[in-house]
């Protein structure tokens, strides 16, 4: 006999997802409003190990990259839903969910997309061809089990499979408020993420090399930190090495806890993301790491508007989202009426975390899935 809805068993699925500090806030957040509703466990599918010649086949678009999906069958027992964060689909990842449907037709399978559409930024680089020959070749198959996607798109339909449509949250009093004060003439910039294409922080980069190359003494001091690590850091770092920005540009492995709070306090201006035109985003993003700045207090810069930002939103700069150069001194206009509008740093983050309480939160931006999962 069937389960009542209250008592709904529920198991979040993900492919090592908290090796990365960001995805694993976000599994915690998710796990914690999902066990607010239901019986939920948490399943890690781990890689397997194989011999070199065994990887080297993996690469074949019919072959699978080897993650233990008998393990993680294993510690199903009767679920009624499954949510997952996806990885590449191949052979073995359809067989995972054809098998889970087999052994339990009833429970739903869903799916979140956390970026959308991501070809270009998964499988830009060559190196990344095989997998996204696997992709190609067995996404369609999907649709055959999958009950639903989440994306933070409009789209109505992926890969054939109903979508349900929601946006990031973030649990707010999981992050603490900005401390700090204004500093006349000093500006703080601070990017933390897994940097990568879409970061497109070469675009401010490049703006502090004409800023600081120009003849005349520069007005404001500008410093720009990077947090975390990422296939796109050294691209940075040779920038920074090229331009001779070593005193202004500074990078930090990954932070979290009061390390990176006392960062934040230094910093004034948050930067989101400058380069989704290379995957070919041009809607409006839905990035979690906007949600964490506007949870910190932190005024922000992007090159792509925010979703849940109004176009008149006054401690939010939005930049063309294209190749060209963020000139400084347009970050240091926008710091300039920031400032002129706060009586000071800390209220000014008081009102843009009142704001981040009522449009980001977990509770509302999960209820979509939960009312699915209900049904």
């Amino acid at each position: 006999m069937h389960k009542s809805a209250e008592m709904k068993k529920g198991y979040y699925i993900h492919f090592e997802g908290r090796q990365s500090i960001g995805v694993a806030r976000k599994i915690d957040m998710q796990m914690e409003e999902f066990a607010r509703c239901f019986e939920m466990e948490e399943i890690e599918v781990r890689a397997l190990h194989r011999s070199l010649a065994r990887r080297l086949l993996g690469l074949f678009p019919t072959a699978s990259i080897g993650w233990d999906y008998e393990a993680a069958l294993a510690r199903l027992k009767d679920p009624d839903f499954v949510y997952v964060r996806r990885t590449v689909a191949d052979r073995a990842y359809v067989r995972f969910w054809k098998k889970l449907k087999e052994l339990y037709p009833h429970c739903k399978i869903v799916i979140e997309l956390f970026a959308y559409p991501y070809d270009r930024d998964d499988f830009a680089k060559w190196n990344a061809w095989p997998f996204y020959f696997k992709e190609l070749l067995y996404r369609p198959r999907l649709k055959r089990y999958v009950d639903r996607l989440v994306t933070y798109t409009e789209d109505r339909e992926i890969f054939g499979i109903p979508t349900i449509r929601t946006t990031n949250g973030i649990n707010m009093d999981s992050i603490s408020r900005v401390e700090g004060v204004f500093h006349d003439r000093e500006v703080g910039l601070i990017g933390v993420a897994y940097m990568q294409r879409h970061h497109g922080y070469e675009r401010i980069i490049e703006g502090l090399h004409q800023y600081y190359d120009a003849p005349a003494a520069p007005p404001y001091r500008v410093e720009l930190r990077l947090v975390g690590d990422g296939p796109e850091k050294p691209v940075y770092q040779e920038l920074v090495r090229r331009y001779r920005l070593e005193e202004y540009v500074h990078f930090y492995p990954n932070m979290s806890g009061k390390e990176l709070d006392e960062l934040y306090n230094v910093s004034d201006i948050a930067l989101v993301s400058f380069g989704t035109y290379k995957v070919g985003f041009y809607g409006k993003l839905g990035a979690l790491k906007s949600r964490e700045c506007l949870a910190k207090g932190m005024p922000l810069i992007t090159g792509c508007a925010i979703d849940v930002l109004p176009e008149d939103y006054p401690y939010a700069e939005t930049f063309p989202n294209d190749a060209s150069i963020v000139k400084t001194e347009d970050i240091i206009a926008f710091y300039q009426r920031v400032k002129a509008a706060a009586e000071s740093k800390e209220k000014l983050a008081d009102s843009i975390r009142s704001f981040a309480r009522q449009h980001i939160s977990i509770e509302a931006v999960m209820k979509p899935v939960v009312d699915y999962v209900r049904a």
